[in-house]
């Protein structure tokens, strides 16, 4: 053998050896960008799905202050607000069972219920419970307890608990009421009261 050969065959050698350690380190270094691509795509997908989140908050927001917005409206008897929060042609049904198709028909009955507020009269929604049907049609489910009203006869009425339901939709950037449903809730149990 020549020294040529010799070298060539050493030189074979040294490239075999210092090229197997390598492969794992191939490898090694190819898990490892897969494993970073990975985080990424599931960072990205985290900060994706926060946004929805965000994007949902809001909207669920906006779909709880027309609720809000429909009691305070009542308190500063506020007929033409009341009736602003919901569809140009949405229905709208009293606890008494009055059906009301339109924002017209809500405004006159809306203005007749103005004499039931007194300067004591408060109207707080609660147990607000928002289920987005799709994202721009939300059923909403809470309960609006008004208190202090003027009854019919004239005396004052300290709690009426309202079963109040209603579909809200958004047109164009603002959520509107396109149907809403008010039923008088049990009234709640008074423990002073003994049962026999």
């Amino acid at each position: 053998m020549t020294i040529s050969q010799t070298s060539r065959s050493g030189l074979s050698a040294i490239h075999t050896i210092d090229s197997a350690p390598q492969r794992p380190n191939s490898a090694r270094r190819g898990l490892i960008q897969r494993l970073g691509l990975a985080c990424l795509a599931w960072t990205l997908g985290i900060a994706a799905t926060g946004s929805v989140s965000a994007g949902q908050a809001q909207d669920e927001a906006a779909v709880r202050a027309l609720g809000d917005s429909f009691a305070k409206a009542f308190l500063e008897k506020n007929a033409e607000l009341r009736a602003s929060l919901f569809a140009e042609n949405g229905t709208f049904v009293t606890p008494q069972g009055d059906y009301m198709p339109g924002r017209v028909a809500m405004v006159k009955d809306f203005g007749a219920e103005a004499q039931a507020v007194n300067g004591t009269t408060q109207a707080t929604f609660s147990n607000y419970r928002v289920r987005f049907i799709k994202p721009d049609v939300a059923v909403v489910d809470a309960l609006l307890t008004v208190r202090n009203v003027n009854g019919p006869d004239g005396t004052v009425i300290p709690v009426i608990p309202i079963n109040f339901v209603y579909v809200a939709a958004r047109h164009g950037d603002r959520w509107l009421i396109e149907d809403g449903r008010a039923h008088f809730a049990p009234a709640p149990a008074n423990s002073m009261i003994s049962r026999k």
